[in-house]
């Protein structure tokens, strides 16, 4: 009599790798390229057919360029997502499609009762081109492999000048493990 053979357990699933723009002009050498694009076409980008279909309400201005991730399971089902920073230290994640008239989440680096503010461009040197507060300037960037937001907030804690590093969960939000890192810098001399 022989043994059946042992069980095998079934490899994990494969990680769930998210496509879209991830970064500042949408690849590594900034061209600003989609050489992929599957979307928009000649005949489909015209007066008639291509233009604004919906806008969202912010808490600051937005320098920093958006990002969109595809399928995304967020909010109870899965979805495109547009990711918006601003200059009041917020991000957020809306619906891109536009089915929804608030955000999936937003997160706030600010906490003025603990004294946590956004900087005010008066309080920088040169202030006031970027008036009346400077927070989340430079795009954040999307690894796509671990569904992860990097940015970078500036804020006024406490009388100090502060920026941090957060790492945030695409699908809620979270700060993900050892995150916020305080960027610290200094020069010899």
């Amino acid at each position: 009599m022989t043994s059946p053979p042992p069980q095998q357990n079934p490899p994990p699933p494969s990680p769930q790798t998210y496509a879209g723009v991830l970064m500042h002009h949408n690849d590594l050498g900034t061209t600003g390229q989609n050489t992929n694009e599957t979307v928009l076409t000649p005949t489909n980008v015209n007066q008639s057919q291509f233009g604004k279909q919906f806008s969202y309400q912010l808490d600051g201005a937005a320098y920093a360029q958006p990002l969109y991730v595809s399928n995304v399971p967020i909010a109870g089902g899965t979805h495109n997502v547009v990711y918006v920073a601003t200059e009041h230290d917020t991000v957020y994640a809306f619906d891109a499609d536009g089915a929804a008239s608030s955000p999936f989440w937003k997160v706030s680096f600010t906490n003025p009762a603990a004294g946590i503010t956004a900087a005010p461009s008066s309080g920088l040197p040169g202030g006031g081109a970027m008036a009346p507060e400077v927070g989340i300037t430079s795009t954040p960037v999307i690894d796509g492999r671990t569904g992860t937001l990097y940015v970078v907030a500036e804020t006024k804690e406490n009388g100090n000048f502060v920026h941090k590093l957060h790492a945030l969960d695409i699908t809620n939000g979270k700060e993900k493990a050892n995150s916020p890192v305080a960027i610290k810098a200094s020069v010899a001399g």
